[in-house]
């Protein structure tokens, strides 16, 4: 397992999550910026954030534990109000999807989003206009000494 596993993992479980699922106005990606001038009312977009590495003192492995974001973009079209309360849902969706699927599709020995947050309520990406929430997704894996 490595960290690109874990992050192709939570990809396919915001895949798999309404709103963002094949053939929706919403995607979900790694790293990928420009989803967002391609035409989407939302987009996650997942990153790399830190990660912790500790030796567990039983069975002779090492715990790797990631912070992952998960940005968050909704389109708003000048309406804020009803953009939030989309914003709200879809951050909900990707919890309740994330707890059903603590494995992330077996990438990852347990996940879980433990915090979110506003980041902005009008950032202008091209000509569109999109509200940002940024959700941290703790995700461990356990490495056995080689």
């Amino acid at each position: 397992m490595a960290r690109q596993n874990v992050i192709a993992g939570l990809v396919g479980q915001i895949q798999a999550t309404n709103g963002f699922e094949a053939g929706n106005k919403g995607t979900a990606v790694a790293y990928d910026h420009r989803v967002l001038v391609q035409g989407v009312d939302r987009a996650a977009i997942v990153l790399a954030d830190t990660f912790e590495h500790n030796r567990m003192v039983i069975g002779g492995k090492t715990e790797i534990a990631y912070a992952l974001t998960v940005h968050l973009f909704v389109r708003h079209n000048n309406d804020v109000v009803a953009a939030r309360g989309d914003a709200d849902l879809y951050a909900s969706n990707i919890v309740q999807r994330i707890n059903d699927n603590p494995t992330l599709g077996g990438s990852a020995y347990d996940a879980i989003v433990s915090e979110g947050r506003v980041e902005d309520e009008d950032m202008k990406i091209g000509s569109v206009h999109f509200l940002v929430e940024s959700l941290t997704v703790r995700a461990r894996e356990h490495l056995t000494n080689a």
